[in-house]
């Protein structure tokens, strides 16, 4: 998911990016009480029964789902800020505050959509300059990736981006106007 950030300097662009995420956390968690609700009152009433090895187990598939939901909602809070001002571009990356920062000067800035070795893998789209690369968008979709490629490219080297001509960033970004044309 991408997102874009009203600047307050008017050369100023900044691009949120996000994990879609399907749930919140308070909603995982219910989810996972239901599931947990229902597992557990099945292996009661087998502990009852007198299957004793039921509640044990289901004790341990609860563990491994809980450990599963917890990892899949930690990896959804990853975010990647870019900001590109009227002299550089950076990168910044983490979770609930900025982990990694990476600095670029604006006008050496490439915007790089690697294709895949093999087929089926996801494209990797690269900000590069002297030397330095770094992945940005890992988590978005083919169709998300290319599309933010085209709005960085345009954005960075100020051209303008004509929304006909990118099809696969209609409705990617939540920032766009009904006119033609927008001047990055």
């Amino acid at each position: 998911m991408i997102h874009e950030l009203q600047a307050a300097h008017k050369g100023n662009r900044t691009f949120v990016i996000a994990p879609n995420r399907s749930m919140t956390w308070k909603e995982l968690l219910l989810a996972y009480g239901i599931i947990a609700g229902v597992s557990l009152a099945i292996a009661g009433y087998f502990w009852v029964q007198g299957l004793t090895l039921v509640l044990p187990f289901s004790g341990l598939e609860l563990l491994a789902l809980g450990a599963a939901l917890y990892i899949t909602a930690w990896r959804g809070g990853a975010r990647e800020v870019i900001t590109i001002t009227d002299d550089s571009v950076s990168v910044e990356t983490g979770r609930s505050r900025p982990e990694q920062r990476h600095d670029f000067k604006r006008y050496w800035t490439r915007v790089v959509l690697q294709r895949p070795w093999v087929a089926w893998h996801p494209s990797k789209l690269l900000l590069c300059s002297h030397g330095r690369e770094v992945e940005v968008g890992r988590f978005l979709n083919e169709e998300e990736r290319r599309g933010l490629a085209q709005i960085l490219q345009s954005a960075i080297h100020k051209e303008p981006l004509i929304k006909s001509e990118v099809p696969a960033i209609q409705g990617c970004i939540a920032k766009f106007d009904d006119d033609k044309s927008l001047n990055l």
